[in-house]
Formats: C-alpha cells, structure tokens, sequence
C-alpha cells in the first residue's frame, strides 16, 4: 500500500519535520538509517556528512527509509491508525481507538515497590522474559554521567527490568537503544516509550521498514503530557529552587503537582504550573497524549494510590493483557470504577491535540488536530493556547 512517505528523502524530514519542531526526538530516522549518516544531538537528528544540514547524497538517489520511519511525518495518524487497527479513528475517540481500559497493579509486592504507581509494565516485561515472550526490552535508566538524567537501555533479566522501573520525566529516546539489542541478536524486544516513541513500531509496519520491524514483538506506550529539559527540572527546580541535592532522591512523580521523594522518605512538592517554562521544545507540539498507538498504554491517573489507568488497544495487546491477568501477573479492575481518572485523561488528550499546528500545514496533514464537535463530527481546530499552558 502507497504511503505519504514514498518517494520522499531526508531533505523533506528536515524541512517539514524538524525545521517546523515537529520533531519529538523520537530517534526512529536515526536507527534505521542504513548509511549511518544520521546522528543524534540535543534530542534532535542531524546530518553527519558534508552535504550540509539538509543534503543527504542517498536521498538523492532514491532512499526514502528515514522519512518512512518517522511518526510525525506527514499523513502519520492516519496511516498508523489503519495499519494497527484496521480503520481510522472516529472524531469521539479523542483518546485514540483502544477496546478496553482498566485499572490494574503487580501482583507481586516486590515488583510494585520498584514500579512507578501500579508497576504494572516492570510486571509485564518480567512475564515476558520468563516465559519467552520477549528476549529483551528498551527502557531507559538513570546516567552513570550525570545525575537523575535518563537514557536509553536495553535490559534482559528481571534485575534490569527492576533497575530501570520508574519515571524521571526528562527525555530518553527509548528506540535508540534498538541498534543495541540488534548488535546484541535480540529479535523480539518490547519497546516502552513515551506517547511519540510508542508511534515508532506503527510508523515501521504502515511504511514497510521491515528489518526494524520484525525486531519489536510488543510496544507499551506511556501516557505522556511533557517531558522537561535537564537543567530545568534537575538544575533549576531541584537544586537551586528546593535545595535538594540529586543524590538523595528517590523517584519523582507527577500528581497534579511535581513531586521530589528523598531517601529518607520526605515529600518535597513544586507547583506543576510553575514547571511548564521548562517543557521540552521537542513536546510543545505533541498532539497525542495517551500513547495512542501502543499495544497498550499505561499511565498514573487512577485516583486509588498504587493502581495504573490500562488501555488496552491492538489485538495483541488485548491477547497479552487476557494471559497475563489469567497467569495472576496482574491484578485488573474495570476502569469504569474510577470515572475521575478517565475524564482526567480525555481532557489532557484533548489539550494536547490542540498542539498540533493546523494552520500551518496542508490540510491533509491536519488531521492530528481535529477534535469532537458539538454536532457529532469532528475536525482540526488552529491552536489557540500556548503549549506550555497546558
């Protein structure tokens, strides 16, 4: 099937994707890549090779794969959408198509200790492993360089999935760490990634870039408004706003408010608000808050302390999510319990859906934008409020 993406070469992914900051630094175009003539700096590609910013001497004679992978490129939604779920969303689905959500925790006390809310994606990577589902997953971890910074890791055994378990809400570019599994002989990882990079193995499969494909058995995607610049949230408000010093924090959250836990147990608060001025420029115009192309999508909403809010959306993810309750890996509730953390989550999608620049591309690039009308059907709406107040 006929893609917006064929035919088409670096030059255009520079000129309509990353020019325009509709880049998330999702990293996709860099790893598939078969000339290694991309680069990544500053949560951004750049061009490695004399040509200049835009050149690219392959692209000049015929390669299209870096555009093909990129899933912000184009008529992206779309053709994501009808790959994955067989149709294109409807107006009402401001969420994304999913079949079901949930709410739902570990079963096994030591894995919800380690896991961020209900630790319910550390349960599902540690099953996978054991049973052969999966031989490894991309995550992120905490640098050895520098302190509370986050970045892509591949992880084999249950004490990397514990290691690597929890939030740092600074930017990791998860797919990145697939050039590592790959050098490692991995051929069936779980790729878990925030809201962009969960778009990554939909823009693979609807574009036919094969090879990388094939690689990735399960996507969880993670519910996701912003990330922060590092020196916003752990040089500015960490350290010089809260004094805190990095080494001693534990984990950090987000609950309406951003939330410091140190070691010895204290909860040091800061204003969610006030924290907007750091938002990552790569999330300013991110139109999908729910992880909207994962097989499932998992994020902190429940109003129950220790419950994830599930979505569970492809046929996969609904087959893995029925063995996983049946084998007692997790613990699952309706969501229909918890009304207040699924209209918490249809307005963040709705708010970050307004992200996305409608008056500035072709209509038939627009469609990221559109939202429910009051008559039933739906349409790209121009932005109106800043990114950052939302």
């Amino acid at each position: 099937m006929a893609t917006s993406a064929d035919k088409t070469q670096w030059r255009d992914l520079y000129d309509e994707v990353v020019l325009t900051n509709l880049c998330t630094g999702c990293s996709a175009c860099v790893v598939v890549c078969p000339f290694h003539v991309l680069g990544y700096e500053n949560d951004h590609p750049v061009q490695l090779q004399e040509e200049g910013p835009d050149g690219c001497r392959h692209g000049d004679k015929g390669c299209d794969i870096c555009t093909r992978a990129c899933p912000r490129f184009r008529e992206w939604e779309q053709e994501l959408d009808v790959s994955l779920f067989g149709r294109t969303r409807g107006p009402e689905e401001i969420i994304g198509v999913h079949r079901d959500i949930v709410l739902a925790r570990a079963s096994d006390p030591r894995v919800l200790a380690h896991g961020q809310d209900g630790g319910v994606v550390s349960a599902l990577l540690i099953w996978g492993l054991e049973t052969g589902q999966i031989d490894g997953a991309l995550t992120s971890r905490l640098s050895d360089e520098r302190a509370w910074d986050a970045e892509p890791a591949v992880v084999t055994d249950v004490e990397g999935v514990l290691a690597t378990a929890g939030s740092r809400y600074t930017y990791s570019a998860n797919p990145l760490a697939l050039v590592k599994a790959a050098e490692q002989g991995l051929s069936k990882v779980a790729l878990v990634g925030m809201s962009c990079q969960a778009s990554v193995t939909g823009a693979l499969e609807s574009r036919r870039v094969n090879k990388w494909r094939r690689k990735i058995a399960w996507t969880f995607g993670l519910l996701c408004s912003k990330t922060f610049t590092y020196d916003g949230l752990n040089v500015e408000i960490a350290q010089n706003e809260l004094g805190l010093d990095l080494a001693d924090i534990a984990r950090v959250n987000i609950k309406g408010k951003l939330l410091f836990y140190t070691k010895d147990g204290e909860e040091i608060q800061y204003s969610l608000k006030q924290a907007h001025r750091f938002t990552r420029p790569g999330c300013l115009h991110c139109p999908d808050f729910a992880a909207e192309h994962a097989d499932i999508s998992f994020g902190g909403l429940g109003q129950s302390e220790g419950w994830t809010l599930t979505i569970i959306r492809t046929e996969l993810g609904e087959r893995v999510w029925s063995e996983a309750v049946a084998a007692g890996v997790v613990e699952s509730r309706p969501g229909s319990e918890d009304p207040a953390a699924i209209a918490l989550m249809d307005k963040l999608a709705s708010h970050s859906r307004k992200r996305w620049p409608v008056n500035e591309l072709p209509s038939e690039w627009s469609v990221p934008g559109a939202l429910p009308t009051a008559d039933g059907n739906g349409g790209p709406v121009p932005a109106t409020a800043p990114a950052t107040e939302l």
